[in-house]
């Protein structure tokens, strides 16, 4: 393997569960020197989080140096802003006007280190009315218009079973700290920054051309199902085993092919379905057709039928995706050994990148397993000043 992307680039990670802490996941996976810093006990909330406790953050903090450290005492604030001095990226997801209040505010960082790319990631952002209320990925997923498009028109709105607002707030935070990092230094600025993220803006971001539809003729989107406007058939078709078909078919030409795979050639000429406005006319109509066909086969003989060439799936489970020939020739599913679960499975490194590709070296640790790597080597501590910490309850 060779060096990786981000080696060389010191993190300082703060925060809490995913739309912070997951950003410094990312840039950990890609070599980046992650310290994260936890209080002292009870540690990041992940931690606890989940069916299994700890197993969720044995993913999501790998490749961080763990530390802990009570930012509420004054001997926690100054290791802060030692550990400060010496990085390049600082990542916090406080609910905005906290770190302030703890003296860490973006004039008393840029004191400390002018060169910091600051990250901020929290519910509604650092400014507007809103900016001081607490926000949650349920919260980002409403305000940004998601929830009002997912789920069936004559019932309540479906949240997705995983946390989407706040993965994607963390994955726009790592890319605001590689713009960042690249104006600071390869532009040559020497300038750090402060990078504003938050639920609601990166939801409202991803929401397609609505907007633009209702601008131009006051159409307001709303949940139509499994199903789209544009993909005609699409959705989940139950099959005869009792497994789910995906099956997104556009345009004239698949929808030709799907018709007489499924022998229904009939539909081809027909001018009900034989163009795109029709056939968005007939969209139930379609979609019913469809479910009918799959009720008659099995999962494996719908995938056979249809073949390479038409946009299909099984939806998978856990089993399915640990069994899937493609994420193993591609490295998608990694065995890495922890200190209280064994060796588990945990998924692999995204992108791939051909000359400095991504690696696990650790899954996430016990809490406050590297302090006293941290403490003696990164801030020059005495064995005698860390065991005095831990006294008075800093570390």
């Amino acid at each position: 393997m060779g060096e990786q992307a981000l080696k060389g680039i010191k993190v300082l990670e703060v925060g809490n569960i995913v739309a912070g802490p997951w950003a410094g996941t990312l840039l950990g996976d890609f070599g980046a020197d992650v310290i994260k810093v936890e209080p002292p006990k009870t540690g990041d909330l992940m931690r606890g989080m989940g069916r299994i406790k700890d197993l969720w953050f044995c993913v999501e903090g790998r490749n961080k140096r763990c530390i802990t450290l009570n930012l509420k005492s004054e001997k926690g604030k100054e290791m802060m802003a030692e550990l400060i001095k010496e990085a390049d990226i600082l990542l916090q997801n406080f609910r905005p006007g906290v770190f302030d209040r703890m003296g860490f505010t973006w004039e008393r960082i840029q004191e400390l280190n002018p060169r910091l790319i600051y990250v901020c990631s929290s519910g509604y952002g650092q400014t507007g009315p809103k900016a001081k209320k607490p926000g949650f990925d349920r919260i980002g997923l409403a305000e940004g218009g998601f929830l009002e498009v997912t789920g069936e028109p004559d019932r309540a709105p479906i949240k997705p079973g995983i946390s989407v607002a706040d993965f994607y707030t963390a994955l726009f935070a790592a890319l605001g700290a590689m713009m960042a990092l690249y104006h600071r230094d390869v532009m040559g600025t020497g300038k750090g920054q402060m990078i504003d993220c938050c639920l609601t803006d990166t939801m409202l971001r991803m929401q397609e051309s609505i907007l633009a539809e209702y601008s131009y003729d006051g159409t307001i989107r709303t949940r139509i199902g499994n199903g789209t406007f544009v993909t005609i058939p699409s959705g989940h078709f139950k099959t005869k085993d009792g497994k789910y078909l995906v099956l997104s078919v556009t345009g004239d030409k698949l929808f030709n092919m799907w018709a007489e795979k499924i022998g229904r050639a009939d539909m081809i000429t027909n001018s009900k379905y034989n163009n795109q406005e029709a056939r968005q006319k007939a969209r139930d109509e379609i979609n019913q057709i469809c479910a009918d066909w799959a009720l008659e086969h099995t999962i494996d003989e719908c995938l056979r039928i249809l073949g390479d060439d038409i946009p299909a799936a099984k939806v998978y489970n856990v089993v399915d995706i640990l069994n899937e020939q493609q994420y193993k020739v591609r490295n998608m599913i990694l065995d890495v050994a922890t200190e209280k679960f064994g060796t588990i499975k945990m998924q692999g490194i995204v992108p791939k990148m051909s000359e400095t590709p991504g690696e696990v070296k650790w899954a996430g640790k016990p809490l406050g397993y590297f302090n006293d790597e941290i403490y003696s080597k990164v801030l020059h501590k005495s064995q005698e000043e860390i065991e005095q910490m831990k006294s008075e309850g800093v570390i």
